[in-house]
């Protein structure tokens, strides 16, 4: 039985992501020995980014320019597609020497050299600018992609799938990966989309593969579609791409799932699966979790790691799944996993060294929601022991019992940095939102994060409902302390508000001053809500806000490296100390 796992555009370029890795390891341990594992992101970023390639796309852009001179525009994105061209095809022969050399400084040395590392970022990102003018409206940077399609609407993604003149995922996969993958001839091939970036990429694939190989089963995962489980329950044309989706975790659903292609196919046996069967929709209930502690170290193997553009990796790893919390008003995050659940330290341990050992690296990010405080407590305590001069960093919610003297410890444990929700710096919106946080208990914890030498990264709403403009700058002015902004490492993130999916908010609105939530109807795939408020910023207001609240922490704050990327952070902490 032969399985591919893929993970598409757009993604973070300098590290691998933790599903296909997790789901590998656990279909090894289970006997399922064919298991090839593809970061398509990583693979079609490595392609692009090369002077051979550049010389063949912008010979396509000048023929097709040259095409389009000749023909009177018809609608004015014809006139646009024209400009947009014409402006690339003048500035890609001043790039195309520093394509390389931009992908091989931010592997080497350089990286570490803030000018240059800035300068790669730069050069990579300006020259997809261009290259995506062949596809305009299509846009593509190393994080992101965005085409004229809502990939909240299952009509507009069919539409993008097909269309061979703006979908830039469909040319690169025909050109460089679609051969491959036919030749491995795989019977069931999973697609992991944990992000919305991500949908028509990966629905692409699977679109390509289908056409060439109809008997295979292909399966899409993440937290995308484990949050649209009632969207797909009322039947979704999603389904004349792929055969299933899997919700929630994966791991034992996925081995089941290869059992019953493999066999009977007797698909009502497959935990969390969400397939078609004679035309009706099926879901597997009830969901199942994992047992964490049953779960092998995760595997890389496969994955290029020389590829990601980073002198080092940083590799993901869970102490925990789900919440612990759960009660933030704004949050629908622990639906993706359902109940909290912990691993044993002993075998985090474990997980640690034969990471570390086999992949030669000694830098980990711990990806929980927020890992709780005794479970912090035990990690320290035992790396501390262990001596393996191992660097990390994690998510923590702000809890007065992460004292100054764990911190310490963490510190001494190999703790770099440290990522908090602050959400607000105002008392009422931090209760309002439920967030269980008290200011000064805030502010005492990231003076003792100073304090021990752990660097910090804090996460801000703006616009919450019934936040005030006054509201909103005490905020601001928190975050832009003098102590803050010239420590190591400090990174702040802004994000406007929106009404997501099933957060808890959406239960009870009255509550939030919010007079209205609208649903926009030619979205059958929607993760989120339109609403009007009573009281506080309006819905633009927050938005000019938001804006405002950017430009003071980029004028105060540069985004380079660390909310560029919070892995390169990491590493540039380690680095700086060392020298």
């Amino acid at each position: 039985m032969k399985v591919l796992l893929l993970f598409p555009p757009s993604w973070h370029p300098s590290q691998p992501y933790l599903s296909l890795p997790s789901l590998t390891a656990f279909l090894r341990k289970h006997g399922v020995r064919d298991v090839v594992q593809r970061d398509l992101n990583i693979e079609l970023l490595d392609v692009l980014l090369t002077r051979k390639k550049c010389a063949e796309l912008f010979q396509r852009m000048t023929d097709k320019l040259k095409r389009l001179e000749d023909i009177p525009p018809v609608h004015p994105i014809d006139e646009e597609r024209r400009n947009a061209l014409a402006y690339a095809t003048q500035a890609i022969p001043s790039i195309i020497d520093k394509i390389e050399y931009a992908k091989d400084s931010l592997r080497s040395k350089d990286f570490y050299d803030l000018a240059k590392y800035m300068e790669g970022v730069h050069v990579v990102n300006e020259y997809l600018g261009m290259i995506s003018t062949l596809y305009y409206p299509s846009v593509m940077t190393a994080l992101h992609n965005d085409m004229r399609y809502s990939v909240y609407s299952s009509i507009e993604i069919l539409r993008a799938l097909d269309d061979e003149e703006e979908n830039i995922f469909r040319d690169l996969y025909k050109s460089h990966v679609l051969s491959s993958i036919l030749a491995y001839s795989p019977q069931l091939v999973g697609i992991s989309i944990t992000s919305t970036s991500q949908i028509i990429p990966g629905l692409t694939i699977a679109r390509l593969i289908k056409a060439e190989k109809k008997d295979v089963h292909i399966t899409v995962g993440g937290s995308v579609f484990t949050k649209l489980i009632d969207n797909l329950r009322q039947g979704s044309d999603l389904f004349s791409v792929v055969d299933s989706f899997i919700v929630f975790e994966g791991e034992c659903a996925l081995l089941e799932l290869v059992k019953q292609v493999d066999g009977k196919k007797e698909f009502k046996k497959v935990p969390n699966l969400v397939y078609l069967e004679d035309g009706v929709v099926k879901v597997n209930e009830p969901f199942c979790t994992e047992d964490l502690n049953a779960l092998p170290t995760p595997d890389f193997d496969g994955l290029p790691l020389r590829l990601y553009h980073a002198p080092a990796s940083v590799l993901p790893i869970q102490t925990s799944r789900g919440c612990y919390y759960r009660k933030c008003t704004f949050c629908n995050l622990h639906l993706d996993h359902g109940n909290f659940r912990l691993r044993r330290t002993d075998l985090l341990m474990e997980d640690i060294r034969v990471l570390s050992q086999k992949y030669d690296t000694r830098n980990f990010f711990f990806t929980d929601e927020s890992v709780p405080i005794n479970k912090l407590r035990e990690i320290s305590q035992r790396l501390i022991e262990k001596q393996w001069g191992i660097k990390w960093m994690g998510g923590v919610r702000f809890e007065n019992v992460l004292s100054r003297d764990l911190l310490e410890n963490m510190a001494k444990s190999g703790c770099q940095k440290l990522v908090f929700g602050l959400e607000s710096y105002s008392q009422r919106l931090l209760d309002l939102m439920k967030k269980g946080t008290k200011a000064d208990v805030v502010k005492r914890i990231l003076d003792d994060c100073l304090a021990a030498g752990i660097a910090f990264h804090l996460y801000i709403i703006v616009g919450f409902p019934t936040e005030t403009e006054e509201e909103a700058r005490e905020t601001l002015g928190f975050v832009l302390r003098k102590e803050y902004l010239t420590s190591r490492g400090y990174s702040c993130l802004p994000s406007l508000f929106g009404m997501e999916k099933d957060s808890p908010l959406t239960h009870n609105p009255a509550e939030y001053g919010i007079s209205s939530i609208m649903a926009p109807k030619s979205e059958d795939l929607g993760l989120g809500y339109f609403y009007d408020v009573e009281r506080g910023m309006s819905v633009q207001e927050a938005e000019q806000m938001y804006h405002h609240v950017i430009g003071k922490l980029s004028d105060e704050l540069c985004p380079f490296p660390y909310n560029y990327s919070m892995p390169d952070g990491l590493l540039y902490i380690v680095n700086s100390k060392k020298t």
